[in-house]
């Protein structure tokens, strides 16, 4: 039996060549790769590990009361939803994530969606291909002259300011827990939140899910806003009540919506997302380039060897359990 067993849940990525490397820095060490999300099955594969790797699968309460003798359960992810970090807590098990990998690639995401949102180039594409090359019949606002609204101040929203600046003289922000005179000087307009709903032709999320979060745009939020406004989507899916934005889509209370993100991924076949005009959908691709896979992959071993060699990991989420590592030079 080897010193360390480390289980990986699920994860969709090709191969975990990097992942192995880094962890046979531990010596002896027994790496299990599995496709398993469900409860039951996460239980029984992962109850005697020393490390739990994990993407879409969830850490429940339930996973983590039966967790043996694990010290980390590391996540292919900056969010952390789906993970009972009070109990990790308690179980004195170090939860981390991945922090800095893909900023940047998430933010041009965002800025594409936004100028295709605005430019209309997919659907121009469309026209053209099905031989309708005079016809215009779509009306573009400048985008110069609109208002973007940005949730949330953290690193991706300033990356996705930084590239849209050029193109955009009103940058209107929304973040309660940022010093509006830091967003002033960083040259955006502070608002709250209310403000941007009403206020703003096209609305961009980059907030993480809380429980606070969850739902931040349901049927009131919509009623809010313009009919000509559009919603993009790069966070979490469960920021927006997918019901509410079918109803708001349906209804013309808002225009359009760009989503990386869904409640239910994979949306449900006969959902009426995939119908509808107004609506442009990518899988959950926002995070992703070669590089940034590379090192979303890297890190979350990288974290998993140094708690095993009773290091603090560099992404450790639970701060609290930060006593448990000696001071490190």
């Amino acid at each position: 039996m080897a010193k360390y067993k480390v289980v990986i849940t699920d994860r969709e990525y090709e191969d975990i060549d990097n992942e192995l490397r880094i962890l046979q820095e531990l010596g002896d060490v027994e790496v299990l790769d599995y496709q398993l999300r469900d409860e039951d099955q996460v239980i029984e594969i992962a109850k005697d590990c020393d490390a739990l790797i994990i993407q879409y699968a969830k850490a429940t309460k339930e996973v983590i009361g039966a967790l043996e003798h694990c010290k980390v359960i590391a996540k292919y992810a900056i969010g952390i939803d789906g993970i009972d970090i009070a109990e990790a807590t308690k179980k004195g098990i170090c939860v981390t994530n991945v922090n800095d990998y893909c900023a940047d690639e998430v933010s041009t995401h965002a800025a594409a969606m936004l100028l295709d949102t605005v430019r209309r180039t997919q659907e121009f594409n469309a026209r053209v291909k099905a031989g309708e090359w005079y016809r215009m019949g779509i009306k573009i606002p400048s985008l110069k002259h609109s208002v973007i609204g940005v949730i949330s101040f953290g690193r991706i929203a300033r990356a996705y300011i930084d590239k849209i600046k050029p193109f955009c003289d009103q940058i209107w922000v929304f973040d309660k827990f940022v010093p509006e005179k830091d967003m002033a000087a960083y040259g955006v307009l502070p608002k709250s939140l209310e403000e941007i709903l009403s206020g703003a032709d096209y609305i961009s999320i980059h907030a993480p899910l809380t429980e606070e979060t969850r739902h931040m745009f349901d049927k009131e939020a919509f009623k809010m806003m313009k009919p000509s406004a559009s919603i993009i989507n790069v966070a979490r899916g469960a920021l927006i009540k997918e019901e509410d934005l079918i109803w708001a889509l349906q209804n013309q209370e808002i225009a359009f919506a760009a989503l990386d993100v869904l409640e239910t991924e994979p949306p449900q076949k006969d959902s009426p997302l995939l119908q509808m005009d107004n609506v442009m959908i990518t899988p959950h691709t926002a995070w992703y380039s070669t590089a940034s896979q590379k090192k979303l992959q890297s890190t979350v071993a990288e974290d998993v060897v140094r708690v095993l060699q009773g290091k603090i990991p560099g992404n450790l989420v639970n701060r609290e359990l930060a006593s448990l590592f000696e001071a490190e030079k």
